[in-house]
């Protein structure tokens, strides 16, 4: 039997790469970033990726121009609105992978207000 597979995109860390591997998965990190940690990393745009028959999809994509504590220089007009639907746009490409468990992590911001809401919310704290 071959064991399952997961792909962590966004993280460059392998912290959560090294996790699965540890418990018995084919677990690849892809970040535009090399990773921290000797591993099975990807160091490239993930979206070509993502229809390689992966089990799950686990994806923590840069909050910058997503999440409400940044949005108003957006709305301020200091920041170009482009950059934050080219970051919804990633975010839906990852929601629509062909996956069929996909987590994705971020504060809360305009995932929720333009996408849809999350699942659940958990406090770091």
């Amino acid at each position: 039997m071959s064991k399952p597979r997961a792909l962590i995109a966004c993280e460059y860390s392998g912290v959560v790469r090294d996790a699965f591997t540890r418990l018995g998965w084919d677990a690849v990190s892809c970040d535009l970033l090399p990773t921290d940690a000797p591993g099975q990393h990807h160091q490239g745009d993930v979206l070509p990726l993502l229809s390689q028959g992966w089990d799950i999809l686990i994806a923590f994509p840069p909050c910058t121009y997503l999440c409400s504590s940044g949005m108003h220089w957006t709305v301020r007009g200091l920041r170009d609105p482009q950059l934050t639907e080219d970051a919804l746009n990633f975010v839906r490409c990852l929601m629509d992978a062909p996956i069929k468990h996909i987590a994705i992590e971020n504060p809360v911001g305009c995932i929720s207000s333009r996408i849809r809401k999350p699942d659940c919310i958990i406090q770091p704290w």
